[in-house]
């Protein structure tokens, strides 16, 4: 599968097999954050793996944000992967004009994880729906630290097809012409 294909395929996934991911398979999908691009190369991020049942089933108890029943279902994902960052001294200064790119750092590694993990038929989900500051406790993560971000990953407990991972079918997406313009805001982008 090429690069677009998985992109097409990818799906989030929710229903997982009860099957643990490979050591091998997984240090080959946390390598490819490792070497994804960051701001100024800070690669101001860590990435907490948490395998650990015990862990994982905590944290739709104590870290969820209102309404519990939103990430229940994490509860039985194989593993987790907490996106963390700390401010390096150019995301100050690009917060001061505006920008995140702390936070753009981590979602492009975890995009990585994402699509590295689909490309090995390995399911994902992201969640950005917990209680940051719960969670840190519970992960025992330092003080300089923040998470950014958890992504859910295991292999699918549905087969996958042609139309995506774990069969689950592609959803409604917005025309081209919507969310693309060219040099100005709805100036559409010519057609090739």
């Amino acid at each position: 599968m090429d690069i677009f294909e998985i992109m097409r395929w990818r799906r989030s996934v929710r229903k997982f097999a009860p099957k643990k991911i490979e050591l091998e398979k997984l240090r080959q999908i946390l390598e490819m954050a490792r070497i994804a691009p960051s701001s100024s190369n800070r690669q101001a991020w860590h990435f907490i793996v948490i395998d650990d049942p015990a862990i994982i089933k905590e944290i739709p108890k104590q870290v969820a944000m209102g309404d519990k029943v939103v990430i229940s279902w994490l509860k039985d994902a194989p593993c987790v992967i907490a996106g963390c960052y700390t401010k390096a001294v150019t995301h100050h200064i690009a917060t001061m004009f505006g920008h995140n790119n702390h936070l753009i750092d981590v979602a492009i590694a975890m995009t990585h994880i994402c699509l590295a993990a689909t490309a090995l038929g390995i399911g994902s989900c992201f969640v950005g729906w917990f209680n940051t500051k719960r969670l840190k406790k519970l992960l025992g993560l330092p003080a300089h630290y923040q998470i950014s971000v958890l992504l859910a990953l295991g292999y699918p407990a549905d087969g996958s097809t042609d139309e995506g991972i774990g069969g689950i079918k592609p959803r409604a997406r917005k025309e081209f012409d919507d969310v693309v313009s060219l040099n100005r805001y709805g100036q559409k982008l010519r057609k090739a």
